[in-house]
């Protein structure tokens, strides 16, 4: 697989998290509104063991997730352990400049001297409950959470038997029609450019007794030992044709981007049916980096 990196800059306020599963699953919808259900299902041909394609979460321009490394802190240090521990990203390039090195020491002293400036704004808004077979409002209000985000996003990504012309033209598609919750309203929208020749490339292939840093949402697969790992237990919910009528899958537990894994090499993570249809898949499947790390030998 070769691998590519997307730049996101929103253009207006985002509800739904960047998170690998979901993006996903607009691509694959994005496959079947522009080329048709039978390109789809070639994609998907064999799809449990050769992804055609297998995203990262998004994290903000310059971040990448914080490993999970193991540090206790000093006496003299407790006061910055709560900003540290706090802290779910960290500056890529620290992250690439220790690649041969990390450790959870290195990482707390970086952590509890830097001054990320990232401009979120939030915003709740409040909204009518309509009963959708009335079309009348019935019960009272609930609040929607939305985000104003000035900085841009990065999405890293491999994918194989699937042009780039494309992937473009997918993301294209996405673009415009919205990402996530409320993409009917004008929210998710965004402008994207993709750099198929980033720098950090080499960082994302297999180096044989290397650590691997996770970077989407993904399952653990045969061919991966878990070290350290946080979990999300998530509601998925299907997309396209069947968000109005069959909207709910079941729930699912996925590890977060910044779980560590002792790996083997190949396809990492994993799809799971948890939608109780044939052929109808939870993307698990993983990308990340690798590293060397002074905690595990």
């Amino acid at each position: 697989m070769d691998y590519a990196k997307i730049i996101l800059k929103p253009t207006s306020p985002f509800i739904t998290e960047l998170q690998s599963d979901t993006i996903f699953g607009h691509f694959a919808w994005g496959v079947r509104f522009l080329y048709g259900e039978e390109r789809l299902k070639e994609l998907l041909e064999d799809f449990e063991k050769n992804p055609f394609i297998i995203f990262s979460d998004g994290f903000l321009k310059g971040f990448l997730a914080k490993p999970l490394l193991k540090y206790i802190p000093k006496d003299e240090e407790m006061k910055n352990a709560k900003k540290v521990k706090k802290s779910a990203l960290i500056d890529k390039n620290f992250l690439f400049e220790n690649i041969e090195s990390l450790s959870g020491e290195k990482i707390f002293e970086f952590l509890k001297n830097s001054k990320n400036k990232v401009n979120i704004q939030t915003s709740i808004t409040q909204k009518n409950s309509v009963n959708r077979l009335s079309n009348l409002v019935e019960e009272g209000l609930y609040s929607i959470k939305e985000k104003f985000i000035e900085n841009e996003f990065e999405i890293y990504f491999a994918y194989q038997n699937i042009s780039q012309k494309e992937i473009e033209e997918v993301f294209s598609f996405i673009a415009k029609r919205g990402y996530g919750k409320d993409k009917s309203t004008g929210k998710g929208r965004f402008e994207f450019n993709i750099n198929w020749n980033f720098k950090e490339k080499e960082f994302f292939k297999y180096k044989k007794g290397y650590k691997y840093l996770n970077l989407s949402s993904m399952f653990i697969s045969d061919n991966m030992h878990l070290l350290a790992g946080k979990t999300i237990t998530k509601f998925p919910k299907a997309g396209g044709f069947y968000a109005g009528s069959e909207p709910f899958k079941n729930p699912c537990v996925m590890y977060l981007p910044g779980s560590i894994f002792e790996v083997n090499e190949g396809i990492l993570g994993k799809a799971e049916n948890t939608y109780n249809k044939k052929n109808h898949y939870q993307n698990g499947f993983s990308i990340g980096i690798f590293f060397k790390d002074k905690q595990w030998k």
